[in-house]
C-alpha cells in the first residue's frame, strides 16, 4: 500500500486548519503569554492555534489512510449568505443593537440550508439573542446596545 491522498476533502480541510492554527500562533507571538491563573492576550489563542495544529495534522494523516468522499461543486450561494451575515452583523450592531443583529445574523445565515424553516429558525434566533445579551453584556460587560433607540 504506497501513500498518497486517499481523501482529498480531509487533506484540504487539514491542511485549512493547520494554516489558521499556524496563523494563530504566529500573531498570538507578539503578545505576553502569562499564566493559567493570570492569562495574557496571547494565552488564549496560542492554546487554540496550537489546538488547530494538532487537529489538521490528525486530519492530514487520516486523508491517508482512510478514503473518502469526492468534493463536491462548490456552492457559491450558501457561502455568500453566510459570509453576508456576519457583514451584516458588523454594520448593524452598533445602530441596532445586538438584539436585532444577531436576529439578522441568525436568519440570513439560515438562508444558505436547503432546508430552512420558519420555526426552528425563529427558535434558534430566540436562544442565540438570549444567550448574546446574557453573556456579551449581562456577564462580559460589554457595552453593546441593548435594542435600537
Amino acid at each position: 500500500m504506497g501513500f498518497g491522498i486517499r481523501s482529498r476533502q480531509d487533506f484540504l480541510a487539514g491542511l485549512l486548519f493547520v494554516f489558521f492554527g499556524a496563523f494563530a500562533l504566529y500573531l498570538a507571538r507578539a503578545y505576553p503569554m502569562g499564566s493559567a491563573m493570570r492569562m495574557g492576550p496571547g494565552y488564549f489563542p496560542t492554546i487554540l492555534g496550537g489546538m488547530l495544529v494538532v487537529l489538521g495534522a490528525a486530519v492530514l494523516v487520516r486523508s491517508l489512510i482512510l478514503p473518502g468522499e469526492a468534493i463536491g461543486r462548490s456552492a457559491l450561494m450558501p457561502l455568500v449568505l453566510v459570509l453576508a451575515s456576519v457583514a451584516l452583523f458588523a454594520v448593524t450592531v452598533e445602530r441596532l443593537g445586538i438584539v436585532v443583529s444577531v436576529v439578522l445574523v441568525v436568519f440570513v445565515s439560515s438562508l444558505a440550508s436547503g432546508r430552512f424553516k420558519w420555526l426552528e429558525v425563529s427558535l434558534l434566533a430566540a436562544v442565540m439573542v438570549a444567550l448574546a445579551v446574557g453573556l456579551f453584556t449581562k456577564g462580559l460587560g460589554l457595552p453593546f446596545k441593548i435594542l435600537p433607540g
